[in-house]
C-alpha cells in the first residue's frame, strides 16, 4: 500500500496531476497521507489562496463540490479541490457526471474515510482502479511489520523486525499512531538511528487494551506466547473485557469447532455457517480451532470453559481472582 503511496507522489513531484482522484477504504492512514501530498504539491502556496478549496463531506453536498471543481484558475496552473470525510458528501453518487467530464484545469480529490464505494453504481464505474481510484483495507496484525518498516525508512530510521513487532503489540494496526511514534523516535535518534525493542519499550511502553477477540484469535492458533500476552494486558484493564465475557466468547468459538469437526473433511462454508449460525468471517476461527486442536482436547475445552464460567460467578471457589481463573484456563487450552 505505501508503494502506492509513493508511486503517486513520485508523479506528483513531476507535475502530473489526473483531474480527478478517489482515495478510500477501512484503512484512512493513506487515504490521509495521499491528500495531504496532494495539497503540498498540486500549487504553489503563493496560489493557493484563490484556488484550492478544501471541503468536508457532511458541510457540502455533490452540487456545490461540483461548482467548486468547475471554477477556472485564478493567474495558477489549476484549481485543486479536496473534500475530505467524502463518505458523508450528500449525494455523493450524483459527482458521477462530473467525472465523466472534469475540468481539465482542476485536481479534485474524494477522500472517504473508514469506507469504500459501491461497485454496483456509477461513481465507481467511471473511475479507474490504479489510476483514479485507490482503496486502502486494513492490514492484518500479521502482515504489518513490512508496512511498518518502510514508514520507519521514509523518517531516516531502521527498525529490527522484533522492534516494529512491540510497536505493532503496543499500539495495534493503528498506523497513524505507529508512525507518530516513529516520528518521535526520529528525533530522538536522528538520521540512520536503529529502532531496537528496548527503544520501543523505553519510549511507547505498553498502553494498549486488548479485547476477548484478540485473545481468542490468539489461542485459536495455538500461540502461547501471544495468548498470555494479551491476557495479562486484559487483566490490567479488566472492566472493559470482563472475565464472564471473555469465557462466552472462548466457549461459542471452541464448542463449535467441537460441532464443525463433526462435519467432514471439508464442509461447504456456506453450509457450515448455516448450520452453525454464523457469519463466514467467524467461521474462519472456527475452522481454525478445529484444525489446531483434536476433538478429545476440544471437548475438554469445553468442559474446562464451563467451569471456568462457574468459577467466575462465585459458585465454585468464590476467592478465586479472575487474573488466576484466566491463567489456569489457558494453562488448560494451551497445554
Amino acid at each position: 500500500m505505501q508503494s502506492v503511496v509513493n508511486k503517486l507522489v513520485a508523479q506528483w513531484d513531476k507535475g502530473q496531476f489526473a483531474p480527478v482522484y478517489v482515495v478510500a477504504g477501512e484503512e484512512p492512514f493513506f487515504a490521509h497521507a495521499l491528500t495531504d501530498a496532494l495539497l503540498e504539491r498540486a500549487l504553489p502556496e503563493a496560489d493557493r489562496t484563490f484556488n484550492q478549496s478544501v471541503l468536508y463531506g457532511r458541510d457540502v453536498d455533490a452540487r456545490s463540490v461540483e461548482s467548486e471543481a468547475k471554477r477556472f484558475p485564478m493567474m495558477a496552473e489549476r484549481t485543486v479541490v479536496v473534500v475530505r470525510e467524502a463518505q458523508d458528501l450528500r449525494n455523493l453518487e450524483d459527482l458521477a457526471a462530473y467525472v465523466k467530464n472534469p475540468q481539465p484545469q482542476t485536481v479534485l480529490l474524494l477522500s472517504l474515510t473508514g469506507k469504500a464505494l459501491d461497485k454496483r453504481k456509477a461513481l465507481y464505474k467511471t473511475l479507474k482502479l490504479g489510476e483514479t481510484y485507490f482503496q486502502f483495507d486494513r492490514i492484518p496484525e500479521y502482515q504489518i511489520a513490512g508496512t511498518v518498516a518502510e514508514l520507519a525508512r521514509q523518517r531516516g530510521l531502521k527498525i529490527s523486525e522484533k522492534a516494529a513487532s512491540v510497536l505493532v503489540e503496543s499500539l495495534g494496526v493503528d498506523l497513524s499512531a505507529i508512525d507518530q511514534e516513529l516520528g518521535k523516535y526520529a528525533v530522538v535518534l536522528g538520521e540512520g538511528g536503529e529502532v531496537t525493542a528496548a527503544t520501543v519499550e523505553k519510549y511507547t511502553g505498553s498502553s494498549r487494551e486488548y479485547n476477548q477477540f484478540e485473545l481468542l484469535r490468539a489461542l485459536v492458533a495455538h500461540n502461547p506466547e501471544r495468548s498470555y500476552m494479551i491476557a495479562r494486558s486484559m487483566m490490567k484493564h479488566s472492566r472493559s473485557s470482563p472475565l464472564i465475557l471473555v469465557i462466552a466468547t472462548l466457549y461459542g468459538t471452541f464448542f463449535k469447532a467441537l460441532i464443525y469437526q463433526g462435519m467432514g473433511a471439508r464442509p461447504n462454508p456456506k453450509t457450515a455457517s448455516a448450520q452453525l449460525g454464523v457469519s463466514e468471517f467467524a467461521l474462519r476461527d472456527i475452522a481454525k480451532a478445529a484444525q489446531n486442536y483434536s476433538g478429545g482436547h476440544l471437548a475438554r475445552i469445553v468442559g474446562y470453559l464451563r467451569e471456568a464460567d462457574r468459577q467466575a460467578k462465585g459458585m465454585a471457589s468464590p476467592n478465586l481472582r479472575d487474573s488466576d481463573i484466566l491463567d489456569e484456563l489457558l494453562f488448560k487450552i494451551l497445554y
